[in-house]
């Protein structure tokens, strides 16, 4: 068990010095007064670039490979006045800067740039550790099902900064498990097998 709650706090320390360095491999930036110009830095592969309306409609959306940097350009011209989002996602975080149109043009709207991080499931033998990170200190409920959606436990509206919890499978039917995480308009969903 002791090396369980060392290997989860080794991920942990690994998963935070991401989540420092996602800030920096991102950059949203206006070029003229209908475009944007997104950069991604060191990207991962997997990692993936939305361009959502308010209402959650993708409107550009690419999975990346593996490679050095990725440039991207967004010209708002025949999309109508409002607001829209860029996202880029990655294995632990969701990076949400949302641009402004209106009939001066684009604009970023001043620090208003968010980091959702995505909860880290951790599989030792027949145990599962659950790490949420949780700095903006918002409800988040987490629900873990088997396959017949039956709920197995449930955690509601926890606001802790960090949330860690401990599931021993040990005496489970072995299957494929599944543990929501919901966060006020986002659901993570993490699929394990035991």
């Amino acid at each position: 068990m002791k090396r369980v709650i060392n290997l989860c706090l080794l991920a942990m320390v690994i998963a935070f010095s991401n989540f420092a360095n996602a800030a920096g491999k991102v950059s949203v930036e206006i070029t003229n007064s209908l475009m944007i110009n997104v950069s991604l830095k060191e990207v991962s592969k997997g990692e993936k670039l939305y361009l959502k309306d308010y209402y959650g409609e993708v409107l550009f959306n690419i999975t990346l490979k593996e490679m050095p940097s990725y440039q991207k350009y967004f010209n708002l011209n025949n999309v109508p006045d409002g607001i829209y989002f860029v996202e880029t996602e990655n294995e632990f975080d969701v990076k949400v800067t949302p641009v402004l149109k209106n009939k001066k043009g684009v604009s970023l709207i001043d620090n208003s740039s968010v980091i959702i991080f995505k909860p880290q499931v951790l599989i030792d033998n027949n145990i599962v550790k659950v790490l949420y990170n949780n700095t903006k200190k918002r409800p988040v409920t987490i629900t873990m099902f088997d396959t017949k959606w039956n709920v197995l436990d449930e955690v509601i509206d926890n606001i802790d900064d960090v949330f860690t919890h401990t599931y021993d499978f040990s005496k489970m039917p072995k299957g494929d498990y599944q543990i929501h995480f919901t966060l006020q308009d986002r659901v993570f969903i993490k699929k394990i097998s035991i």
